[in-house]
């Protein structure tokens, strides 16, 4: 008998570690219910501010994912909170992140409205010494007019984005819930008011990193080896 608990799959020490560690740390009040199988498969539910959610389980994983989790088919790894994998910096946007993400975009578009009002007082300046038009500053400085036309663009882009997460910040939902309609006909068991939601998201203190990256990786068969009889 001891010979097979030691034997037990990593992957199951480790959900029980995660779930443990979520329902400590969470600051809503939190319950983990198992309910049986179904179709070989184990199930449970976690109830979250009085609403039952269901926990999925990650058969590439093997873990039953925390709630607001997924699994990112790029990276190839279940993300807590996960909002979205972005393409521009090649890596997912979730909990332990997002601050650091929408300071990325904010200065972006900071940056970008510096260049657009600055590249417009310069075009200014050149039709008013050299006296063409729009279309005499296109031959003379295409690179000036190349660069205001840009910046306008990146402005919208990153104004909207800007505006969508400002909205999701509100009302405490990641992008990927918003995109699933996770909610819909259902109250947000997170959204704890505009105020508070702030807070959570913008100021609350960031958990410490579950994946110790400077840990010495230890094979399976090794691991094996060293299981007590």
């Amino acid at each position: 008998m001891l010979r097979e608990a030691a034997a037990a799959p990593a992957n199951v020490r480790v959900q029980a570690c995660w779930l443990t560690w979520y329902l400590k740390r969470s600051t809503e009040q939190s319950s983990v219910e198992d309910i049986g199988t179904s179709k070989g498969t184990r199930r449970k539910k976690v109830t979250v501010n009085g609403m039952r959610l269901k926990l999925k389980y990650c058969p590439i994983c093997r873990i039953f994912r925390p709630p607001r989790s997924c699994h990112c088919t790029i990276c190839d790894n279940c993300v807590e909170k996960f909002d979205h994998h972005c393409p521009w910096i090649g890596q997912c946007i979730a909990l332990r992140n997002y601050r650091f993400y929408l300071t990325f975009f904010i200065t972006a578009l900071v940056f970008f409205i510096y260049t657009f009002a600055f590249s417009c007082w310069r075009i200014h300046q050149r039709m008013l010494e050299s006296g063409n038009g729009l279309f005499g500053m296109l031959r003379k400085c295409p690179e000036t007019l190349a660069l205001t036309f840009f910046s306008f663009a990146a402005i919208w882009f990153l104004g909207g984005l800007a505006m969508f997460h400002s909205y999701l910040i509100a009302i405490n939902q990641t992008a990927y819930e918003n995109f699933r309609y996770r909610y819909k006909g259902s109250p947000n068991p997170y959204d704890k008011g505009i105020i508070s939601n702030i807070k959570e998201v913008l100021f609350a203190p960031l958990p410490t990193p579950r994946v110790d990256f400077r840990a010495e990786v230890i094979p399976r068969w090794n691991m094996e080896d060293e299981m007590p009889i």
